[in-house]
């Protein structure tokens, strides 16, 4: 449902010749979304950190009118996205985040390709309950909850984004907590291990 969702944005924005970048976490998944969009006719570029040495060039090309962008994080990393004329008038670059982030600074990264220097945008985030990082870390009894929720409100079935941003913030910040833990642990063992494996200075 999530990328059912996305491709009818796209569609949307390309309609009325905005352009739209598509983030997705993984190269499988901004390739399979690429398919989606050859089935439909619709013309795109499907960018991430294992192509050729023109990708930032691609990249900076995607605030062309009606241009479609498709994109890891990884890509493109660094390059600005200017305008081209006539797009600001059709609302500016439009992203969608399809990644389920463990970091809030990725996803500060990825929401501000857009609205830059007074440029007008809009960001959408569009996760799923069962996939990624949400499915890997909530109970499988409030994923059911949450599924239920959703369906209630609306024929959409999504989250409200009431619910679903503070959601989201703290599997974030749960994930944080765990790497910060395991920095941690790392640096005990290795000050272990170089304690182990000192040698002490001898008295003559």
């Amino acid at each position: 449902r999530r990328w059912q969702a996305a491709l009818a944005e796209v569609q949307r924005c390309h309609a009325r010749g905005a352009p739209v970048l598509v983030g997705c976490d993984t190269v499988a998944e901004a390739d399979a979304f690429s398919q989606r969009l050859a089935a439909l006719g619709l013309p795109h570029q499907c960018l991430h950190a294992s192509q050729d040495a023109d990708e930032a060039a691609r990249m900076a090309r995607a605030g062309d009118v009606g241009a479609i962008t498709v994109a890891t994080q990884m890509a493109g990393r660094g390059t600005d996205i200017c305008l081209a004329p006539g797009v600001a008038e059709r609302g500016g670059l439009q992203v969608l985040v399809c990644q389920q982030n463990a970091s809030p600074r990725i996803d500060r990264q990825l929401q501000g390709r857009c609205a830059r220097g007074g440029d007008p945008g809009r960001v959408q985030t569009l996760l799923a309950l069962d996939a990624g990082l949400l499915a890997e870390r909530l109970p499988a009894g409030l994923q059911r909850w949450l599924a239920t929720v959703a369906a209630l409100a609306g024929p959409d079935g999504c989250l409200p984004g009431a619910l679903a941003r503070p959601l989201l913030a703290l599997v974030q910040a749960h994930e944080q907590w765990r790497a910060r833990r395991q920095r941690a642990l790392l640096l005990q063992q290795d000050e272990h291990i170089t304690a182990s494996l000192g040698f002490g200075a001898r008295n003559e």
